[in-house]
């Protein structure tokens, strides 16, 4: 395994490195074994330099690929659906000065998964897709989401993943930074009432607006083609592009996240007056999150293939 690290960290106020250790690392070789006990459990960010090497996508996406062949696909923009060749378009000639639109989302991307399989081992076991975890928990969340972005381009905010869900930001075309957030700093981030994975920042480089920002402590993440950075549950991140870049994202749902999950699961259930309901799915999900536990010590929850076992 090799193992090296990153440089970019800081203050979010400060653009240039050296300010303390960097706390991610990128590394190749990782087993499942030692990606569990180094970065899942004690909830370690890192990016994985050899995550993609078997996706077809790595050889074959770009832009004028994805126009080509899935261009028809209906994709959104800040809540706006658009033909995805017309926004890939309009990528193409964007620049620094002129960005195109993003973030451009493709949530319906069935057509696309044989270029994004195998689902790569550390990114196993994912509960998800389960027959017995009640799918209308998810009704905010899309689990695979693809990204596609130009010059200029950035995530509109600050955020972690809902329901406490791990994130897997894994780049298969041209390069994109995310900023990723020390933990424990949510005195700093601005984070919504009443919606606690959302920050309500949104420019962070604005530290007029958000003075409290200047002090948090992040680090500069830049993902280039092949490589997948892993965002435990609870970390707050956004990104920016480098150029033209396609990105997938997806989230992971295993043991050492499904305990927070179930208390996010019944806190949105309070929050829509659902006291009882919140009581009774959280005893549910509690004996489940044992059931699948037993399972997936024989092989349960690991497809490949992005569908349930």
């Amino acid at each position: 395994m090799g193992a090296e690290l990153l440089v970019e960290v800081g203050r979010a106020g400060e653009t240039a490195a050296g300010a303390s250790t960097a706390w991610i690392e990128r590394k190749s070789g990782l087993t499942p074994r030692e990606f569990l006990e180094q970065h899942l459990r004690p909830r370690r960010p890192v990016v994985l330099t050899d995550a993609l090497r078997d996706w077809p996508a790595l050889r074959q996406f770009s832009h004028e690929f994805c126009r080509n062949e899935f261009g028809h696909l209906p994709a959104k923009v800040r809540a706006h659906r658009y033909r995805l060749a017309d926004v890939l378009d309009l990528q193409i000639a964007s620049t620094l000065e002129n960005p195109g639109p993003y973030p451009c989302t493709l949530s319906q991307c069935a057509e696309l998964l044989p270029y994004l399989t195998p689902r790569f081992a550390c990114s196993l076991p994912t509960r998800h897709l389960h027959r017995l975890v009640p799918q209308s928990v998810f009704h905010l969340v899309n689990h695979t989401e693809i990204f596609f972005g130009g010059p200029g381009g950035s995530f509109p905010r600050v955020h972690c993943d809902m329901l406490h869900l791990h994130a897997w930001i894994t780049q298969v075309h041209g390069e994109k930074e995310v900023t990723v957030y020390e933990p424990g700093q949510e005195e700093l981030l601005y984070v919504t009432p009443g919606l606690p994975w959302l920050s309500a920042i949104q420019d962070p480089h604005d530290f007029t607006r958000y003075p409290l920002l200047r002090q948090a402590r992040a680090q500069h993440v830049v993902l280039r083609a092949g490589e997948a950075l892993f965002v435990p549950s609870g970390t707050w991140h956004t990104a920016r592009c480098l150029g033209l870049n396609i990105t997938v994202a997806f989230d992971q749902l295993e043991s050492t996240n499904w305990p927070d999950f179930v208390r996010d699961v019944m806190a949105e259930q309070r929050r829509d007056g659902k006291p009882v309901k919140a009581l009774l799915l959280g005893a549910y999900l509690r004996a489940l999150g044992a059931a699948l536990r037993v399972a997936e010590c024989f092989g349960a929850n690991r497809r490949a293939d992005w569908s349930a076992s």
